[in-house]
């Protein structure tokens, strides 16, 4: 097979550090100024810094990837699950009625780089009870809500910037400190984060590896493939909620480097461009379910999801054409009884993520409409 990889996310080149620093990205950044390794870092550091009792509840979505509750469990709370409706909105009665019998800080997952539809909502509701309002913004970096950039309707906010900007590494947190301070009543302060001093190149690294993972694809039959794909998925899991995490590191020399010389304006109008053409290629197939009806003006998409009802056969089969998607939430944290939410245990093993980062071009495209099409045509039969 002659054709190149097509990979999930972006990978920033080194070559990119030739150019000067962008003014645009340095106006970006200045939404979440303190950087860190990863955004689970970042909603550790903040959690450890709210300053209340051990096992204080934290409200988090029943649809979320594992990280960001380990994050705050691992700080001291516990975590607490409100519903999340399949259109991926917040069900605000079930917080409320939460919020009322047990309050505490509410974490906000801006999903696939879409504001939130009840993210109003959910600001008027903290704010009557008197509670925290964290946003997760580790999908939505680049994104707006209006004229008002995510990352801004609450008194904090986490950022995964390598997730959009395809580098080894980068979190970043916005703290209203004066806001939390009086949410608390203790004095909120951050502990001090350093760029760390390695400049080791993982994303190339991780490119490399996935690449040989698409070599061995195109020798493989697919059930082995589907072998492999169920070992990773053990992996994942393990590696998720057993395995053990160091937080407080600084995001990488090398990193902040090449994030400073991107520029935002190609980025944002890539992945809209990538996304609205690839929804159009696809726009005609009976069985093409995509999650979001729309792609809102002021939207910058991590990737366009869409309901696959068998999605590890799909997933596979992609991955023998050298088509790499995206799970989201693939696994619930313990802590959560899945039967008290369907909607989410629908959205966790349907939603298949399909790329449409900046480096990929129509004819990547349409390699990938021309392979999804049949296998989507047979979920009708």
């Amino acid at each position: 097979m002659n054709s190149s990889p097509i990979h999930s996310q972006p990978h920033a080149s080194i070559r990119v550090l030739v150019r000067p620093r962008s003014p645009a990205m340095a106006d970006a950044l200045q939404l979440a100024p303190r950087l860190y390794h990863f955004s689970r870092d970042a909603i550790h550091s903040l959690f450890g810094a709210l300053s209340y009792p051990s096992r204080t509840p934290v409200w988090m979505p029943s649809y979320h990837c594992g990280m960001e509750v380990r994050a705050a469990a691992d700080a001291g709370f516990s975590p607490r699950f409100y519903k999340i409706n399949k259109d991926l909105s917040v069900d605000v009665e079930d917080l409320a009625r939460g919020l009322r019998n047990e309050p505490g800080p509410v974490l906000l997952i801006h999903y696939f780089g879409f504001a939130q539809p009840g993210t109003l909502s959910v600001v008027s509701l903290c704010r009557q009870r008197g509670v925290p309002l964290v946003e997760d913004c580790s999908h939505a970096f680049l994104s707006r809500l209006g004229e008002r950039e995510l990352g801004t309707f609450g008194q904090a906010a986490t950022f995964s910037l390598y997730k959009t900007l395809g580098t080894s590494d980068g979190g970043a947190l916005s703290v209203e400190q004066t806001e939390l301070s009086r949410l608390t009543g203790h004095q909120f302060s951050l502990p001090p984060t350093k760029t760390r001093l390695t400049i080791a190149w993982h994303a190339g690294r991780r490119k490399r590896r996935a690449s040989a993972i698409f070599r061995q694809s195109g020798r493989c039959r697919q059930e082995e493939l589907a072998r492999r794909f169920g070992d990773r998925v053990v992996a994942a899991r393990r590696r998720i909620f057993d395995g053990g995490w160091i937080y407080g590191r600084g995001i990488s020399r090398l990193s902040l480097a090449l994030i400073q010389r991107l520029d935002t304006g190609m980025v944002v109008e890539r992945r809209r461009r990538n996304y609205l053409q690839l929804d159009s290629m696809l726009r005609d197939v009976l069985s093409y379910r995509p999650v979001l009806s729309a792609l809102p003006a002021e939207t910058c998409p991590l990737y366009l999801p869409i309901f696959v009802r068998h999605r590890a056969a799909v997933l596979v089969k992609l991955q023998a054409a050298l088509i790499e998607t995206f799970i989201f939430g693939m696994f619930s944290h313990p802590a959560m009884d899945t039967e008290r939410f369907p909607d989410s245990r629908a959205l966790r093993e349907e939603i298949l993520c399909l790329p449409v980062h900046q480096d990929l071009e129509e004819s990547d495209l349409r390699r990938m409409a021309s392979a999804l099409r049949p296998l989507l045509e047979a979920e009708s039969e």
